[in-house]
């Protein structure tokens, strides 16, 4: 009964070495990252670049709503 619960106990053992090794050395998710931040980057550069634009349509939807409200 022993060696078997030695025996099992050696296999989590080197379950968890591989797991832990894996976790660290896989990039997988890495790309992705990168890929989101760039795009959150190029929202705000548009954001920036058209807020006059951007700040004169949504007063203009909100002027249309508020005088559709009040009639």
């Amino acid at each position: 009964m022993r060696e078997k619960v030695e025996s099992m106990m050696w296999n989590c053992k080197v379950y968890m070495e591989s797991t832990v090794e894996n976790f660290l050395m896989n990039e997988e998710g890495d790309s992705n990252m990168v890929a989101v931040v760039v795009l959150i980057v190029i929202v705000i550069a548009v954001g920036a670049v058209f807020r006059d634009n951007l700040e004169d349509a949504v007063d203009a939807v909100f002027s249309k709503l508020t005088g559709f409200i009040e009639q």
